[in-house]
């Protein structure tokens, strides 16, 4: 896809017109997948979904738009994104050891610890005022048609599916599927499980990860309502640097 620059270059803000802003969702499954906390140093650990900036990543892999330019490209398109957690089968914990070497002479034995996900399947909702974008979005997705390859976060991690791709509607709601602040959240409905983890947006921000639950917020949201899930989205380019 070319990136059409605008000058100078702005964020589009959804306001009230939500009814002028495509919506979708599709499903995606790995065989395995690691969407890293990069706050956690000492080991390589997931989040239990993509967060915001994964999401526009694979929208920009499916229409072309490199690293490079993927924060201005969700800037200027005014790309919503969420993702929920339908099912997963498990946690892989590896233990690796790296062998650092030193003159050739010595060397040190590190132990390190690597956490993936076994068989997560997702719904991943994406919105934005620009209808060709999501037009795009769709049509490649329904024709399997990618520029470049999806991965659960590394290279090595494989999608297993993706399809069941529908449109959907951009609304506003206090409750939804996926993830959210903590300090937006009011409390759960369902007998699933909650994530609490740090997420970089502008700021350092607390979110909760909900599986198998529906977010109760103490106010608005938006979120991609596709007639089964109402996904919550974020402003994906706030989580891009």
């Amino acid at each position: 896809m070319t990136l059409s620059r605008l000058s100078p270059i702005s964020c589009y803000r959804v306001e009230d017109r939500l009814e002028e802003v495509g919506a979708l969702s599709f499903t995606l499954a790995f065989e395995t997948a690691q969407f890293k906390k990069h706050l956690v140093k000492l080991y390589r650990d997931t989040y239990i979904s993509p967060p915001p900036s994964a999401v526009a990543g694979m929208v920009g892999a499916i229409l072309g738009v490199r690293r490079g330019y993927l924060r201005e490209f969700a800037c200027e398109r005014g790309l919503l994104t969420g993702a929920a957690l339908l099912e997963y089968e498990g946690i892989v914990n590896e233990t690796m050891t790296v062998v650092k070497m030193k003159d050739w002479r010595h060397y040190i034995r590190s132990p390190k610890r690597n956490v993936l996900l076994y068989r997560p399947r997702y719904r991943i909702a994406v919105a934005s005022p620009h209808m060709e974008t999501v037009g795009e979005l769709e049509r490649r997705i329904r024709e399997l048609n990618f520029e470049f390859e999806l991965f659960g976060g590394n290279d090595y991690n494989f999608a297993s599916y993706v399809g069941d791709v529908r449109r959907g509607r951009l609304v506003r709601t206090k409750s939804g599927h996926g993830y959210c602040r903590l300090s937006d959240l009011e409390g759960i409905e369902g007998s699933g499980t909650v994530h609490l983890d740090d997420l970089n947006e502008e700021n350092l921000e607390k979110y909760a990860f909900g599986h198998g639950v529906t977010l109760k917020l103490k106010g608005e949201a938006l979120a991609v309502d596709d007639g089964e899930y109402r996904i919550l989205v974020h402003e994906s380019w706030k989580f891009l640097r």
